[in-house]
Parts: structure tokens; C-alpha cells; sequence
């Protein structure tokens, strides 16, 4: 099982690395990487299948686990939108009923629950772009890749450094929630290292050092940043959480106007960055709260 453990990580740093480099440059992360994640993942499940020698009743799993992801990058009407849409129902309808035989068939065992923590994750991470908690659609649907790829801890000689106390504590806190939780927590060094560039630049001012740094206005313009000045009433105003609904191009404008040349800026850091971080801390520390679970 190692061997496969490499190989889904492997596929998971690869496309989370060249979508992180997309977004970073272009601000764009092309659905291609997580439907290949997707794929290698529903492969790795047959794979678990087949190698673990259990019934192959549970590769029926592909289907609803196939369907429940794949429907994420189908630009298809609702069910009942404009009328009834039979398609999405009977692929659902049948999703739901392959769930509940394989439960009644297995329900008892830690395989059919390791597969139905897959589903699960989709929908915990759709609710959660759905209430704006994840912000970026690229984000939420890596992380649903992440949840299809790798459904349980990988697991390595020594690794991770943190020791899984228990299935059952596996399942209750899903490796893909832990790269969510562990991205935000390496979020948190970002502004550390912020404050550790503008004390070597010599640009002290508090809190600004620790959200951003200064910039040309000119070269701002040609940057994924955003402003953090503004001015208000011929006076120069913080604003330290911009927001992508605010006009740059008009701010850029009037600070140049008043003979502003140089202001602070607060980088756009793609969320994608911590989230690949994350996998790989997951995988070598693992998840701090089972430090306290004995």
C-alpha cells in the first residue's frame, strides 16, 4: 500500500505545483488538473480495491464517488431548472442507490467507510465555497481532488511524524480537511515573512509591514496586488483588507494624480500555494490535534 500511497502523492504535488505556477502568473488554474486528479484518484480506489483483496462489489463505488466529482465541470442545467432534467436525476438517484446497497452489504466494515468519507468531503467542501469560508473555486474543487486522491493518511516508514491513533480518528478527521486546516495555518507565516523583508528594507509601519510592502504605483498597476492606500478627501487613507470588488485602476489614478509615486501594497497570494504546502506538511508532520489523542 506505500507503493500506491507515493503514487498518489506524486500525481497530487504534480498537478497542485503546475496549478499553483498558473495561478501565481496568470491568476488562472485550469480545470484539467484536478479532473487528471480525479481520475488517478478513482483509478488508485480501484487499485486499493483489487490489491487489498476485498469484494469487488465495492468497485461500484466509482460511480457515485465518479459522478459526485465529475458533475463539478459538467456546465449542465439544474434538475428542475427550467423543467425536469431526467440526466441529473437518474445519475444521482442511482448514486444514492449504489450508496445505500453497498452500506447494507458493508456497512460494518473500515473500507466502505473510507470510501463514503470521499463523498462526503465533496460535499462538506462545496457547502463550505458555498458560504464564501473557501474563497476561490479553484481552491474548493482542489481540495475536492485532494479528497478523491487521497482519501485516507498516506502512510510511510516513519511518516508521518505525528502517529494516526486509530482508524476511526482517520475518518472523523479526513486527510483532506487536515491540508485545509493545515493551509491555513502556514497561511499565518505569510505575514512573518512580510515583516522579516520590510525590516531589511527599512519600511517600518505598523500594521502595513505586516500585510504588504511598498511598491511604485507604476509598477503596481502591472502586479497582482492590491492597494492599500487610498485618497480620501485629499488625504492619504489605509485601507488594510482591500477587496477585489474595490477599482485599482481608479485608486492607482488619483494616488499618481495627487503626486503619489510610491505606496503599500498587499500581495494577491494564491490560496492554492498553502493548500500544496499543506499536503506536503500533512504528509511528514501530520495532524497536530492527534498529538493530544491517546
Amino acid at each position: 500500500m506505500e507503493l500506491l500511497d507515493l503514487g498518489r502523492l506524486a500525481v497530487a504535488l504534480a498537478a497542485c505545483i503546475l496549478a499553483s505556477y498558473s495561478d501565481w502568473t496568470t491568476r488562472l488554474a485550469s480545470d484539467r488538473y484536478w479532473q487528471a486528479m480525479g481520475l488517478a484518484g478513482l483509478a488508485f480506489i480501484a487499485a486499493d480495491v483489487l490489491t487489498a483483496g476485498a469484494n469487488l462489489a465495492y468497485l461500484l463505488f466509482l460511480f457515485p464517488i465518479g459522478v459526485i466529482f465529475f458533475d463539478l465541470f459538467w456546465d449542465r442545467k439544474g434538475m428542475l431548472e427550467d423543467g425536469l432534467n431526467p440526466t441529473p436525476i437518474v445519475l444521482y438517484a442511482l448514486s444514492v442507490l449504489i450508496i445505500a446497497a453497498l452500506f447494507l452489504l458493508f456497512g460494518s466494515e473500515q473500507l466502505f467507510w473510507e470510501l463514503f468519507v470521499i463523498v462526503l468531503m465533496i460535499f462538506v467542501f462545496f457547502v463550505l465555497y458555498q458560504f464564501d469560508i473557501i474563497k476561490g473555486g479553484a481552491d474548493a474543487k482542489a481540495l475536492m481532488a485532494i479528497a478523491v486522491l487521497l482519501p485516507v493518511y498516506p502512510l510511510f516508514d516513519g511518516l508521518p511524524l505525528i502517529h494516526v491513533p486509530t482508524d476511526l480518528a482517520m475518518l472523523a478527521f479526513p486527510f483532506s480537511l487536515l491540508v485545509l486546516f493545515d493551509a491555513a495555518l502556514l497561511s499565518v507565516v505569510i505575514p512573518i515573512l512580510l515583516l522579516f523583508l520590510n525590516a531589511v528594507r527599512r519600511d517600518a509601519k505598523f500594521p502595513a509591514m505586516l500585510l504588504g510592502y511598498r511598491m511604485d504605483v507604476a509598477e503596481a498597476r502591472k502586479r497582482f496586488v492590491w492597494p492599500m492606500e487610498r485618497l480620501v478627501e485629499g488625504k492619504i487613507r489605509f485601507v488594510y483588507f482591500p477587496r477585489d470588488e474595490d477599482n485599482d485602476a481608479q485608486i492607482y489614478d488619483e494616488l499618481e494624480a495627487s503626486g503619489v509615486k510610491r505606496i503599500w501594497v498587499t500581495p494577491k497570494i494564491p490560496f492554492l500555494i498553502p493548500i500544496t504546502a499543506s499536503i506536503v506538511f500533512s504528509v511528514i508532520v501530520g495532524n497536530i490535534i492527534f498529538a493530544f489523542v491517546h
